[in-house]
């Protein structure tokens, strides 16, 4: 596989990733993630209804605009939720939610 890319965010994922396949190159780069399963009609493993560590909850980001694929996320995102921050962002949207019980799926896996 050759989908390895630098992910700013990849240590702070790393920390509540779900994912039992330790060994894939996508794990902890939620962007790739959510794109290969979404690719091939499936939920990533945090969208199948894992519960998710409260110890997570509390975890953050870094800023947008340190995303390297920030821009190319957001050609891609199907969120139409105009007031929302973390579009093109997409750990940040996993972070966001994933345990929310009020809105508990991305918008590129509500399929």
């Amino acid at each position: 596989m050759a989908a390895t890319i630098e992910c700013p965010n990849r240590q702070v994922n790393l920390e509540m990733c779900p994912c039992p396949k330790t060994d894939c190159e996508r794990r902890g780069i939620c962007c790739l993630c959510a794109a290969f399963h979404v690719g091939k009609g499936q939920k990533s493993n945090c969208m199948r209804g894992t519960e998710r560590p409260a110890a997570t909850r509390s975890l953050k980001g870094i800023a947008k605009e340190k995303c390297g694929r920030y821009k190319a996320n957001l050609e891609v995102c199907p969120c139409d939720y105009e007031p929302c921050q973390n579009r093109g962002t997409c750990c940040d949207c996993v972070r966001n939610h994933w345990g929310n019980a009020t809105y508990p799926m991305l918008a590129c896996m509500r399929a």
